[in-house]
Parts: structure tokens; C-alpha cells; sequence
């Protein structure tokens, strides 16, 4: 996080991504319009989570650089206005909301930028008049693009309580955010994922996280169905062993049965898109928000963050990968995206592409959700190191640390101090991977199951004691039982072979855990073969250092 800080987010020409908006020359149908949302949406949550106080300044400066493009008739847009809401208006427009609502939920609840996203809002609801009112006619895949601003506008009426904001996310959802079909309807009958719609994976998903907010605020059990069970086929059919999806086209955009074709020699196609990595960390929050009894999502966030997330940044945190190493069965390689403005429409754009703005969101979005406060104690759904400093509802204090070596060991602790005896309640995720766990409650052992939450609700006293022991192996794994290949996980880290293929491991042989090796995470070996954490491997960024996830079966 703190390197993606450095070296990328406080880095950014801020001014340059603004300028489209002041002055609204995108006349060629690109998507210029939706890196300072992206962006900007990403440090706002990289700042909170890693506080610094020249990327808080850059943040205040750059939004009210944005907002200095507003015009009186409300409108934020890079598009000329005989152009607006054609092509990628809308979606850019979508991701300037998220932003600007994000500043305001976390930065400073100022009523200057309530009152911009409402104005902005208004205007683009002025817009849909006559033949334009469908939204869905607007833009780009079939109505996907333009439609995902639904969450946005769900969120818009959470915060300001305007009906009119209500009803214009009525008739988004009720739209089914495809000329094609609707979308939610066609989750619901059990349409796998790459027959939805027209398959555009990040757009698709992007719908339905707006049909979770929605179902959230309405209570529509219909939305919140078809986002679980959207949520299930796509974990079931489209995810990589690596947490990442995406297939098809040669940058990895679409649903194509992923969970099938990812152990392809000659896919025909590039393996997995980082906005869709991110979009699916987003879908995962959005699973649970609506189920807080279920951890399967977490355990689906845990793979991609661990593996996807990690694997797609360079270690220096200033680069990040468009398409994943492709085949997975050896040769592919981590490459670093050209300025996607300049391959597409031969303008230079500062390198920017829209992976390398949604990285940085999906790696503060997954630590984000790490340790969540709740109303009556805390949640731990990943084991990094951290300190939670916390009041009940009655205001006791409290504090939880919690260290240990959860990838390599697989063991963490977690130390309770307050002053006095507090009633609270701690739920910690047991990883589905975990069918040996065992935790101990000051040396006492607790019954828990692997999948599950372990739910300690009692008394706390200064002092008090957790011990988890995951029991991590070398798990071998058959994504795709017909295919001949399989993966190697340890915990929640896939391994992978650095370089070129050597020799081929025997997934019935015997493992050990390395001190050396390539890996940053782990290095493991059996015989002549090494393996390390997915995330280390293929780190040059370079056609001469590949990587292979996937082996022959014997």
C-alpha cells in the first residue's frame, strides 16, 4: 500500500486528468473522462488507510480543481455537449460521483460537495428527455456502462434523502440495465455469467453492486437474490485459481466460462483484466453486505487480494498489469500496460489505462475490509498485522493487536488491553481452506468450522489472549477436472513457478517450506522443482521472466 503511495498515487499529474473536464474537448470517444474518478476515488481510500499528509493535500486540491469545471447548468463532463451522453460520457461521469461521494463520506462532509454531485446529478436527468430517457441507449455495451451509475445514485439519496434521486434509481434497476435483456431477471433464471447481457464483465458487475445498494436500501428481496446468486455463478464459473477472471478478447474483458478455459495452452485471448479483479473484490462487499453471516465472499476476496491484486502490481507499486500472464500453463508474463489513450486514439494520455487506476482501488478496497468495527465489537476477515482501537456503545475503550505469520506459519495472536472488564463481541473469519484450524482463548480451546464465522461474544479483560492456527498446507487443486492440469495453493497463496518450466512437480510428493527463494510471501520445493507466492513470480515485468501456475497431471 505504502509503495503504491509513493511511487504511483502522490506521483499522478492531477491537473493533466482535470483538464478534459475544463475543457470538454473529448469529441473522439474515449474514455479520458473516467481516470480522475478512478483515481482520485482510489486515494481517498489509500489516504485513510495509510494516512500522509501530501496526498491529503493533493486530494483537496484536485477536487477542488474538479469542481472548478462544474458549469451553472450543473454539468461535469469531458464530452462537448453535442456529444454528452454518448460513448463513455456517462461512465465517467459515474466515477466522478463515486469520487466526490467518497471525499465526502471520508474526507469532509461539505455541503459544496453534496450540493456538486446533486447539481451534476439534476443535469444529467435534464438530459434524458425524449428519445434520450432510456438510459440504456446511452453509451456503450448495450446500456451496461451508462446503467452502473446506479449504485452512485443510490448512494446520492442515501445522503442527501431526495426522491427524485430515488425514482431515477427505481427506473434504472426496473430497466434491467440492458437493451439486450434484463440482466437481474436473467441472473435469477440461472443464465451463467457469460450469457448475460453481452458478457462485459466489469460493466455487467458494476450493475449488479448498484443491485445490491439498491436492495440494500429498499429492501427488494427480488435484487438481493439475483445479486447472490449472481455472486455464486461467477465464483463457480468465471474465477481464476488466482482470483482473477476475464476472457475472450485479447485484453481478458469478458465472462467465457474462465473457471474452464484458465488452464488453456492457447487460450486464443488474454487471461484476466485487473478491473475485473477489482470489480470483483467490489461484487464480493456487496455479497456480504448483504448477508453478514456468510464469509464465503471473503474467502473469494482473501484469494484475489493475496494473488490477482498483489500479482498484477510491480514491486516497486508504480506499474500495474492490464491483462494477466497469459497461458497459465507456462510462457505467460506480467507486462505493463502502453498509455491506453495513445494505442487507441494515437493522443498520449500520461500513460494512464484503466487497470492502472483500478489496481490502487482494488488493493485499498480488499485492506479496507480487513478488520470491520461493528455496532456491538469487531470483525477479522483478514489476518495482516494490525491495531484496532475501538469503543462499545456505551464508550469503554478498547484495543485489539494482532501479529503473527498468517501466510508463512499460518499462525497469528491477537492481545486484548483495556481499562476495565468490557462486554463485546469478536468474530473472526475461518478461512474455507482451514479445515484444521484451531484457536484458543487464553490457552482454552474453541470449537470452530472452516467456512464459518467463530463468534466470541463475552467479557473482556485486560490481558485476554487469541491464538490461531490455521494449519496451512500444500494443497493441490483441480479447477477444471478434465483439463489435465493442476494448481498448488498454500493457504490462501498460489504458488507459482518463476522463470522458465523445469520439471514438473508430483501433486501426490512431499513439500517443504523454504527460508530462500524468489518468493517475497514463500518459496517452496520438492526435489529439483521450486515454487513461490504467485504474486512474487514473473516480477521483472518482462517476456524473460515468466511464470506457470498450472502443471500436468501424472
Amino acid at each position: 500500500m505504502r509503495k503504491n503511495i509513493l511511487c504511483r498515487l502522490e506521483k499522478l499529474d492531477y491537473a493533466l486528468m482535470v483538464d478534459p473536464f475544463r475543457f470538454r474537448t473529448e469529441d473522439d470517444g474515449a474514455w479520458r473522462c473516467e481516470f480522475w474518478g478512478k483515481v482520485v476515488r482510489s486515494a481517498i481510500l489509500a489516504w485513510r488507510l495509510e494516512p500522509s499528509s501530501f496526498l491529503l493535500e493533493k486530494i483537496r486540491d484536485t477536487v477542488k480543481d474538479l469542481l472548478s469545471t462544474q458549469t451553472t447548468d450543473g454539468c461535469i463532463s469531458t464530452y462537448p455537449a453535442d456529444k454528452q451522453i454518448s460513448g463513455w460520457d456517462i461512465w465517467g461521469r459515474k466515477y466522478v460521483l463515486l469520487a466526490l461521494l467518497r471525499y465526502y463520506r471520508l474526507i469532509e462532509a461539505s455541503p459544496e460537495i453534496l450540493d456538486a454531485c446533486c447539481r451534476m446529478v439534476d443535469h444529467l436527468l435534464s438530459q434524458l428527455t425524449g428519445e434520450r430517457a432510456d438510459l440504456r441507449a446511452c453509451g456503450m455495451h448495450d446500456g451496461l456502462a451508462s446503467c452502473s451509475i446506479l449504485g452512485g445514485i443510490v448512494e446520492l439519496y442515501e445522503a442527501t434523502g431526495e426522491k427524485r434521486y430515488l425514482d431515477f434509481a427505481h427506473r434504472l434497476i426496473e430497466s434491467g440495465c440492458s437493451l439486450k435483456e434484463n440482466v437481474f431477471d436473467a441472473a435469477l433464471k440461472g443464465v451463467p455469467p457469460k450469457g448475460i447481457g453481452n458478457a462485459k464483465a466489469y460493466e455487467l458487475t458494476s450493475c449488479f453492486k448498484g443491485a445490491a445498494a439498491y436492495s440494500r436500501m429498499a429492501g427488494e428481496e427480488k435484487y438481493k437474490t439475483c445479486v447472490e446468486k449472481y455472486f455464486r455463478m461467477v465464483a463457480e464459473q468465471e474465477i481464476f485459481v488466482t482470483g482473477t477472471a476475464g476472457g475472450r478478447d485479447d485484453c481478458g474483458e469478458f465472462w467465457f466460462d474462465g473457471v474452464i478455459n484458465q488452464t488453456c495452452e492457447k487460450p486464443g485471448c488474454g487471461l484476466g483484466e485487473t478491473c475485473v479483479t477489482a470489480t470483483w473484490l467490489h461484487l464480493c462487499e456487496s455479497a456480504f453486505s448483504l448477508d453478514w453471516t456468510d464469509p464465503a465472499p471473503f474467502d473469494q476476496m482473501e484469494t484475489s487480494l493475496y494473488n490477482a491484486i498483489l500479482g498484477a502490481m510491480s514491486q516497486s507499486g508504480d506499474r500495474w498489469t492490464h491483462v494477466n500472464p497469459t497461458p497459465l500453463t507456462g510462457g505467460g508474463w506480467k507486462e505493463s500496460p502502453p498509455d491506453q489513450i495513445r494505442r487507441w486514439f494515437n493522443t498520449p494520455f500520461d500513460e494512464h489505462d484503466c487497470c492502472r487506476a483500478q489496481g490502487p482501488e482494488g488493493l485499498a478496497f480488499g485492506a479496507a475490509h480487513a478488520v470491520l468495527r461493528l455496532p456491538d465489537g469487531f470483525m477479522v476477515n483478514f489476518y495482516e498485522d494490525f491495531l484496532l482501537e475501538n469503543t462499545t456503545s456505551s464508550g469503554a475503550a478498547y484495543t485489539v493487536e494482532n501479529s503473527g505469520a498468517y501466510l508463512t506459519r499460518g499462525v497469528t495472536e491477537l492481545f486484548f488491553k483495556m481499562k476495565c472488564p468490557t462486554d463485546f463481541k469478536a468474530v473472526l473469519r475461518i478461512p474455507a481452506w482451514s479445515k484444521k484450524c484451531e484457536v484458543f482463548l487464553n490457552e482454552e480451546k474453541i470449537a470452530v468450522c472452516a467456512g464459518k464465522y467463530c463468534i466470541i461474544d463475552r467479557v473482556w479483560s485486560d490481558g485476554d489472549h487469541i491464538l490461531i492456527d490455521f494449519h496451512p498446507d500444500v494443497d493441490v487443486v483441480y479447477p477444471n477436472v478434465t483439463s489435465g492440469y493442476f494448481a498448488l495453493k498454500y493457504g490462501p497463496v498460489v504458488l507459482a513457478e518463476p522463470g522458465k518450466a523445469t520439471t514438473d512437480p508430483d501433486p501426490c510428493g512431499n513439500w517443504e517450506i523454504c527460508s530462500t527463494g524468489r518468493g517475497r510471501i514463500l518459496n517452496v520445493k520438492q526435489g529439483n522443482f521450486t515454487a513461490c507466492d504467485y504474486a512474487s513470480a514473473g516480477s521483472a515485468f518482462s517476456p524473460d521472466d515468466p511464470l506457470r501456475v498450472f502443471f500436468p497431471s501424472k
